[in-house]
């Protein structure tokens, strides 16, 4: 090349840094690689107008949540304020609904258009949003700002935590209206915004609280050709995510002048921040780790920061999954009432001696908390058989059946040419009533059979079905010793109350627990605590059961042929709270977090697990080891690949529904519960294990709250069409989400 063309190339690719801006492209500009650490504008951006420089290499490193996949559940910032873009479905996040069973119509519809605009639609004459507020964002008196569609002029106003309503007035077609709330009303924390319009139907671009007028663009903040976050100066998003250990955020910003300062605060209050220049480099979190945090992402000296490949990572390669022959035999045991805090690997000061858990425990996947998506038998082993959420399955009503078009785990074991049997002692796992299968090659139900129902009697049975068959088998075991009616058991009951001599000596059966729930009856502290001795006796004798198993499974020599997996249908309350004694009357942790073991060295590595499981994944692992196509309405997902870590390293949401009036949720040691869409109350379970401290509205819980609340609200807005397999974690999701949701 001569001086004269090198000339008038640099002089060219001046012209085009200059028409480039921040980010921006000329017409028709294509994108151009330069050499050295200079880099394209990602995504078609064309030349930056100012090189990035590119970080020194940290050594292998791999993103744990991903911010760029997760932006439906970021939070907007602009212009000071927070802006809830009604268009997006991120704007899920802020709304509340009850029970989509009962309910009609939800007050927001979203994914809507009006002209060219996407929108979230008011279905009737009132709707609210729930937002979470910052200290800056109150800077001032703040005001509420909407940007509303009216067909016709007519009045509207938001009631600010039930405060007196602030009026306006609406015109006809496309305005930005501002609500000015008196001094104080909206607050740090948590804010409820009711609105209420003159008619139905108005069409929301985008509601912003607190700052200055956002201008046009206000809900913009994805390219999805570039596939790159959009700050605008000034502005930028916020997540609620916990931080692991050794936690960085990075992302690749192509305009060297643009800057993006990281600000994570968390939930204790302590502090982290940095900036992300250039390409590659990196913001350290690491004194943060374990702890939920608001992560903010501000864009400056540029006029939009486009930042890609933005995530939390952590040092190391991906982990690598191993898989071995898929397992001849697979033995499902189900605990019915089996409450984790009860037994050891799941609690290591639970009384209980289970030695044979124990054991099992140093060669198996523990994973450490799972939740069942129901609160009694018939939900919550619907959710099991079918991995399908209540609000899907439908079998929550006292008379409904599980629906025979849905894919169950008999099916599966069928599919995989197992000789499939089942024994149980619980009367609504039955086959022909209630819908449980219908590929069993031999079922007993105990209870309708008029047998016995102690453990001992049921594996007899399940063992009697599949012993000596030379074909490969499934089995499904249902033991009923730790659920109400509780009968002490000898040796372990002289252990945990000796001496006691009283009126429950050796049972308390059903009917006594019905009478304590009527009041009728009152148990003395001293009965309490014998009535959790049986209950303990019992998780002890099941303990001794599953050993009888594995030795018998040993003795036949097919011990390590076998997949064990070990989990419950729910857990059972002791008058932790109001004195209640059973379950089915709530959504705290002593009935919904439950074991869950899976043994196969082959394909199952072994450890303990914080990731949330829950119980509609057991289907999916199952039909993972046995090589059977999953089922496309299946919405659990294998846990085989997390046993050995991979897709792991970043707390998952597990969820619980109470027959969908009422819903818990837990990420880490957060949990929330909250009835329909009101009644919100939170729990900080690393200091309230018994859930007894309600921290809703304290500023110490608002960051664990938001941590929760958003992913609770993205499930539950599209809690039917959710599969995991596809979309993530709703605390964690795939690219997958945002694509199908056209974002």
């Amino acid at each position: 090349m001569t001086s004269t063309h090198r000339a008038i190339t640099a002089i060219a690719l001046a012209l085009s840094a200059g028409l480039a801006g921040c980010g921006k492209k000329s017409s028709g500009e294509k994108t151009t690689a330069q050499g050295g650490d200079q880099q394209a504008s990602a995504g078609g951006g064309g030349s930056a107008a100012k090189p990035p420089v590119k970080a020194p290499s940290r050594g292998p490193e791999r993103p744990v949540y991903s911010l760029v996949d997760n932006r439906l559940s970021g939070h907007l910032l602009r212009g000071g304020g927070l802006v809830l873009p009604g268009g997006s479905v991120g704007f899920a996040k802020y709304i509340r609904f009850g029970n989509l069973e009962k309910i009609k119509q939800k007050t927001w519809e979203l994914r809507q258009t009006e002209g060219d605009k996407k929108v979230a639609v008011m279905n009737g004459k009132s709707a609210r949003v729930d937002v979470p507020l910052t200290a800056d964002e109150l800077r001032g008196n703040p005001v509420v700002r909407v940007r509303v569609h009216a067909g016709a002029a007519q009045a509207f106003s938001v009631r600010v935590n039930g405060n007196k309503d602030v009026n306006a007035q609406l015109g006809e077609g496309w305005q930005t209206v501002e609500l000015a709330p008196p001094a104080g009303q909206l607050k740090e924390g948590e804010n409820e915004l009711l609105f209420f319009a003159g008619g139905s139907g108005l069409a929301v671009e985008w509601i912003q609280v607190g700052g200055a007028a956002p201008g046009d663009g206000a809900a913009t903040f994805y390219d999805t050709d570039a596939k790159e976050l959009l700050l605008p100066e000034g502005g930028g998003m916020a997540w609620y995510a916990v931080v692991p250990e050794r936690g960085r955020v990075t992302g690749d910003l192509s305009d060297g002048a643009c800057e993006v300062t990281v600000r994570a605060t968390a939930e204790d209050g302590a502090g982290a921040d940095g900036k992300l220049v250039g390409i590659g480099s990196a913001v350290d979190l690491g004194s943060l780790a374990g702890k939920a945090a608001r992560i903010e992402l501000t864009a400056s000296g540029c006029k939009e920061a486009r930042l890609a490949k933005a995530a939390i990572v952590v040092p190391g390669e991906e982990p690598k999954a191993q898989r071995g022959e898929a397992p001849k035999y697979v033995v499902l045991f189900v605990m019915d009432s089996l409450r984790a805090d009860r037994v050891k690997p799941w609690n290591p000061s639970a009384r209980p001696e289970v030695p044979v858990f124990e054991k099992l425990a140093e060669e198996s996947a523990v994973f450490l908390q799972h939740y069942v998506q129901g609160n009694e038998s018939r939900v919550s082993h619907a959710s099991l058989w079918s991995s399908l959420y209540p609000i899907k399955h439908s079998m929550i009503g006292g008379s409904e059946k599980l629906d025979l078009k849905w894919t169950t785990i008999d099916e599966v074991a069928k599919a995989a040419g197992k000789f499939t049997a089942g024994a149980t002692s619980n009367g609504y796992v039955e086959p022909k009533r209630w819908g449980f299968g219908t590929a069993w090659d031999a079922y007993s139900n105990h209870i309708h059979e008029a047998l016995g129902l102690r453990a001992d009697d049921i594996l007899e049975k399940g063992l009697k079905f599949v012993g000596g068959k030379q074909e490969p088998w499934f089995l499904y075991l249902g033991t009923v010793d730790t659920h109400v009616s509780w009968r002490a058991k000898e040796p372990w009951i002289s252990k945990y109350s000796p001496g006691y001599a009283g009126r429950f000596a050796d049972v308390f059966s059903g009917g006594d627990a019905g009478k304590v729930a009527s009041g009728s009856v009152k148990l003395t502290e001293h009965e309490i605590k014998h009535v959790r001795a049986i209950y303990d006796s019992n998780v002890s004798y099941q303990d001794e059961v599953l050993g009888k198993l594995i030795a018998k499974l040993e003795e036949q020599g097919i011990w390590d042929k076998t997949m064990l997996i070990i989990t419950a249908d729910h857990g059972d309350e002791q008058w932790e709270d109001n004195g209640r004694v059973g379950h089915g009357q709530s959504s705290r942790d002593m009935l919904v977090h439950v074991p869950l073991l899976v043994r196969y060295p082959p394909m199952v590595g072994a450890g303990k697990f914080t990731e949330g499981t829950e119980l509609v994944d057991v289907v999916p692992t199952v039909a993972d080891a046995l090589g059977v196509q999953m089922d496309a309405e299946w919405q659990g997902q294998s846990l085989l690949p997390l046993s050995w870590g991979v897709g792991g390293g970043y707390p998952r949401m597990s969820m619980t529904s109470m027959y969908e009036d009422s819903h818990g949720a837990r990420i880490g040691h957060w949990k929330v519960r909250i009835n329909g869409g009101s009644n919100l109350r939170v729990f900080d379970l690393a200091r309230d294990p018994e859930e007894m401290k309600n921290v809703a509205g304290e500023a110490s819980a608002a960051i664990g709250a938001r941590l929760v609340l958003d992913p609770l609200w993205l499930l539950r807005t599209y809690n039917k069409e959710w599969k995991k397999s596809q979309w993530g974690n709703a605390a964690n999701v795939t690219a997958r989400f945002a694509q199908d949701m056209g974002e």
